[in-house]
């Protein structure tokens, strides 16, 4: 047996750890990014406009006369 090819575990267990918070970190990018992009998506609707006639302005209707 060659122990010299042997990694110490503190070693192992360093490198698992840095892997770990690297997947937190890739995910948690990405969780950022889509919630970016649903603000940028997602515009505010505008409201009605409602004359004094109580009549719905300001909106497309299919109107045939």
């Amino acid at each position: 047996m060659d122990v010299s090819k042997a990694k110490p575990q503190q070693v192992q267990q360093t490198q698992a750890a840095q892997r770990t918070q690297e997947v937190r970190e890739t995910q948690q990018r990405e969780l950022q990014a889509k919630a970016a992009e649903r603000q940028k998506t997602e515009e505010p609707k505008p409201k009605p406009v409602v004359n004094t006639q109580g009549q719905t302005t300001g909106q497309l209707l299919n109107v045939t006369a």
